[in-house]
């Protein structure tokens, strides 16, 4: 009754549209999630993501459901979840990569997930890792261990939001450092947009010096040619 009153008086509003939602709708409303830009890179192995990460790291996997392109829902939804304090976001799109992929899919057979962390100062300023739900998610369905202290974010770099490609490269490639007590064999690592795959490389490269011997790389969303 209290829920139902709730509604009525502060109704959930769709964050593509703004039109009010259904009661069972989550965050975008039926014609606002028709308009995501999907990949559709679960149909095809040798994705132009895998083949972007394929040049850095020995990868076993890359994947991301939606495109990034702005003015659409998905730089709504995305900005709700980074900037307006809404983690809960982090699972709605993990259930999206999870239904989309194929349970032969590589990622469903990796003993860990590991999130691209911030540095502390700007998690606690945000008071959350945007990726965080969205990778805890993921190792709950796989009954794996949500590795958040074995990757750490030594340095605080500046936001690369207006970066170019090659700026980008410079300022995270030395972010990165390990702690860790055991050895896995294949990690997935999380991320929430995926652009040019400087910030992975670091985290990837790193991972790979004594941590695991194969990596799979989960993001919300690609980044597609928006980068000079």
């Amino acid at each position: 009754m209290l829920d139902d009153l709730l509604a009525v008086w502060f109704p959930k509003c769709c964050w593509g549209c703004k039109a009010a939602l259904p009661k069972k709708q989550q965050w975008l409303c039926v014609r606002c999630q028709a308009q995501l830009p999907k990949t559709y890179f679960e149909c095809e192995e040798n994705n132009q993501l895998n083949a972007l990460l394929r040049q850095y790291l020995p990868l076993e996997s890359a994947y991301a459901p939606f495109y990034f392109k702005q003015k659409t829902p998905i730089q709504d939804l995305l900005h709700a979840l980074k900037y307006q304090g809404k983690p809960n976001i982090g699972v709605w799109m993990a259930q999206q990569c999870f239904a989309r992929l194929p349970k032969k899919h590589p990622m469903f057979f990796c003993d860990a997930v590991v999130p691209v962390p911030l540095h502390p100062k700007r998690e606690r300023k945000r008071g959350y890792n945007q990726v965080e739900r969205f990778g805890q998610y993921w190792a709950k369905q796989l009954g794996v261990p949500y590795l958040k202290q074995v990757l750490l974010r030594e340095e605080q770099t500046k936001t690369l939001v207006h970066m170019t490609r090659k700026e980008r490269w410079e300022e995270v490639k030395n972010a990165f450092s390990i702690h860790h007590t055991k050895e896995y064999n294949h990690l997935l690592l999380v991320d929430d947009v995926i652009t040019t795959g400087a910030t992975l490389t670091a985290c990837g490269n790193a991972l790979l010096q004594g941590v695991t011997q194969k990596i799979s790389i989960l993001g919300m969303a690609y980044a597609q040619n928006i980068l000079p």
